[in-house]
């Protein structure tokens, strides 16, 4: 019997679910709940830019930072949830992974992967399924589960 797991995440959050093979139901195996990941910016750093001076120049500029803190909480998220991926797969409790993010959050969780919980990898889903109940969600992932 092949366990696939199926990982739908958002910034916010992310759902795991369990399939024992075809005509089984996905059964929810996890919840990971973060928070932080509905705040906007202004409320995860309240700190203000730093400001530098051009060697030579009179004036002063800000300094932009090179993520935004909502992308830098996002990519650590992603790291949690690529950490629990990676402890499954190494407790042999699945044998086929499919991904559902939207695009973006999915760049961040394919990033933080390791490259045996990688190769598991059989299929990623490019949508947003935050809000779609659990009994929808396998509507929603096309040819993702194994029918035979």
């Amino acid at each position: 019997m092949t366990t696939s797991w199926i990982v739908v995440a958002h910034r916010a959050g992310a759902r795991i679910f369990e399939h024992g093979g075809p005509g089984q139901p996905l059964a929810r195996k996890d919840v990971l709940d973060h928070p932080r990941g509905r705040a906007q910016d202004r409320e995860i750093d309240a700190d203000r830019p730093g400001r530098t001076r051009a060697p030579g120049a009179s004036q002063r500029h800000a300094m932009e930072p090179r993520e935004t803190p909502h992308e830098h909480d996002a990519h650590a998220f992603a790291k949690e949830i690529a950490k629990r991926l990676t402890h499954a797969r190494g407790q042999g409790e699945l044998d086929r992974l499919v991904l559902v993010a939207e695009p973006h959050f999915l760049g961040y969780l394919d990033a933080e992967l390791d490259a045996p919980t990688q190769r598991l990898v059989t299929h990623r889903v490019h949508k947003d399924l935050a809000h779609v109940s659990d009994a929808d969600i396998d509507q929603h992932l096309g040819g993702a589960l194994p029918t035979a």
